[in-house]
C-alpha cells in the first residue's frame, strides 16, 4: 500500500512498534537478568564474569558502564537506550537512498517489525552489536569489499560465529581483490586481538574458546528438539538443569547421540564453507549478491547444527536479512535475469516472513513460557509445541536460504559481465 511507502510512515511505525517493545519489557522483565550480569561483569568482584564473551563483544557494556557509573538502574536504562539508538541508526541507513531503491521500504518495515517481535532480547542482550557489524559488512560488499571484510573481522572478534562467514570473501586465486579482502579480514582480527592483549592479557583473549568445551545440549537447540518435546510426554525420562555452560541443558536418552549428530552437522557446515571457498578460488565469479546469500545461508546452518541455541540468536539474522531485502529485492538488470530475480523475490519474501514468525515464536518461548519448557507438565504441551514450531521454521528458513544461494549462483553464471574477482 502506498501509505506505507514514505519515510514518515516508517518512522511513525518504528515509534509505535518500539512503544510495544517497551510494553513487553515492562510486562516480562525476566531477561533483565542478562543486564544484571553485564553490570556484574563491569562492576562486580567476580573476575570470571563475562569472560565467556570475547572482550570486544563486551565493549558496548563497558561504554554503558562509563556513562552510568556503578548504578544498576542507570546501567539498565542506558544499555536499553544504546540498543534503541543503534536500532534507529540502522533504520536510517536502510532508508537512505529510498528514491533510487524503493525496495528500501520493504527492508525498513521488516526491520521495524522484527525489532519488536524478537522481544526483550533485542535491547537486553549484546547480540545486536555483532549482528549489525555483519550487516554493515553485507551492505558494503558491492561498494567497498575491503572495508566490508574488515568489518566482518571486527564482528568475528565480538562474537565467534561471524568467523565462518569469511569463506564468502574468497574469489579467484589470481585476483588481487581476493587477497585484499582476506588481508583486510585477517588484519582487522589481528589488530583487535593485539589491543585485547595490550589492555588485558592472553588469557582474556582465549577464555571464550575454553568456554566452548564445557557445553552440552542446550534445550532450545535444534538437535534437542525431539528430547525436549518428549520430556513433556515422559517427564521422568529426561532431566533439564542449569549447567556449567551458564545455560539450561537436557540429559537423558538420545542426548549423547544427538551431541554427536550436532558435531557431525557442524563439521559438515564447515566443509560446506570450505568447499564454497575452494569453488570460488577456482572459478572466480565473486559477487556481492551471492556472498550475501552465502552469509545468510551460513547463519541458518549455524542455527541448525549448533548444540547451543537461544532466543537472541535470531537477532543475528535480522540485520543482514534487512540488507538483503534492500539490496537484492528484485529489480532485474537485464531481461536474462528477470526469471531468476522473480524467484529470488519470492524466496526472500518467504524467508522474511518465516524469520518474523520464528522471532515471535522465540519470544513466546523465552521469556513468556521458558519455565514451562524447562519444567515439563507445568502448562501442558503448548510450550513444547511453541518450541517445536520455532525450530521447524528454522529448518524451513535454512532450506529457503539454500534455494536463494543456488539462484544467485545461477544468476552469476548467466551474467554477461562476470566479475574477475
Amino acid at each position: 500500500m502506498k501509505i506505507f511507502r514514505s519515510v514518515s510512515a516508517v518512522w511513525t511505525g518504528w515509534i509505535c512498534f518500539r512503544i510495544i517493545l517497551i510494553g513487553l519489557l515492562q510486562w516480562n522483565n525476566v531477561p533483565l537478568g542478562d543486564i544484571s550480569y553485564y553490570f556484574s561483569g563491569r562492576f562486580g568482584a567476580n573476575s570470571s564474569d563475562m569472560t565467556e564473551y570475547p572482550h570486544p563483544g563486551t565493549w558496548p557494556s563497558i561504554l554503558v558502564g562509563w556513562l552510568s557509573g556503578p548504578n544498576q538502574t542507570s546501567f539498565a536504562v542506558i544499555f536499553t537506550g544504546l540498543c534503541l539508538l543503534v536500532d534507529a541508526a540502522f533504520l536510517m541507513v536502510l532508508l537512505h537512498g529510498w528514491r533510487r531503491k524503493p525496495q528500501a521500504f520493504v527492508a525498513a518495515w521488516f526491520w521495524v517489525i522484527f525489532g519488536t517481535v524478537v522481544g526483550q532480547v533485542f535491547v537486553w542482550r549484546l547480540d545486536i552489536f555483532p549482528a549489525l557489524a555483519v550487516a554493515a559488512a553485507g551492505m558494503l560488499l558491492g561498494r567497498n569489499s575491503q572495508l566490508a571484510a574488515a568489518l566482518l573481522g571486527l564482528a568475528a572478534t565480538m562474537k565467534l560465529w561471524p568467523g565462518v562467514l569469511a569463506a564468502g570473501l574468497v574469489g579467484r586465486f589470481n585476483a588481487r581483490a581476493t587477497w585484499q579482502r582476506l588481508s583486510a579480514f585477517v588484519a582487522s582480527i589481528v589488530g583487535i586481538c593485539l589491543l585485547v592483549i595490550a589492555f588485558n592479557d592472553v588469557e582474556r583473549l582465549i577464555s571464550p574458546l575454553r568456554y566452548q568445551g564445557v557445553r552440552g545440549l542446550q534445550v532450545e537447540s535444534i538437535p534437542a528438539t525431539l528430547p525436549v518435546f518428549a520430556s513433556h510426554l515422559f517427564p521422568d525420562t529426561w532431566s533439564i538443569g542449569y549447567a556449567a555452560s551458564k545455560s539450561f541443558e537436557i540429559t537423558g536418552p538420545w542426548v549423547s547421540a544427538l551431541l554427536v549428530l550436532s558435531n557431525v552437522l557442524t563439521l559438515a557446515m564447515l566443509f560446506f564453507a570450505i568447499g564454497f571457498a575452494l569453488m570460488r578460488l577456482r572459478n572466480g565469479n565473486w559477487g556481492a549478491r551471492s556472498t550475501l546469500a552465502f552469509f545468510i545461508t551460513m547463519i541458518c546452518l549455524l542455527f541448525v547444527s549448533n548444540k547451543v541455541f537461544s532466543t537472541q540468536y535470531i537477532t543475528w539474522l535480522g540485520p543482514i536479512l534487512a540488507v538483503a531485502l534492500k539490496d537484492v529485492w528484485p529489480r532485474a538488470a537485464s531481461f536474462a535475469h528477470q526469471p531468476i530475480d522473480e524467484k529470488v523475490g519470492k524466496v526472500l519474501r518467504n524467508l522474511a516472513l518465516c524469520t518474523l514468525a520464528a522471532a515471535a515464536l522465540g519470544t513466546l518461548v523465552y521469556p513468556f513460557n521458558y519455565d514451562a519448557v524447562l519444567f515439563a507438565g507445568r502448562d501442558g504441551l503448548i510450550p513444547a509445541f511453541l518450541l517445536l514450531a520455532r525450530n521447524v521454521l528454522i529448518f524451513v528458513m535454512t532450506s529457503l536460504a539454500f534455494t536463494w544461494l543456488r539462484l544467485e549462483l545461477k544468476r552469476e553464471n548467466t551474467s554477461s559481465t562476470k566479475q574477475a574477482a
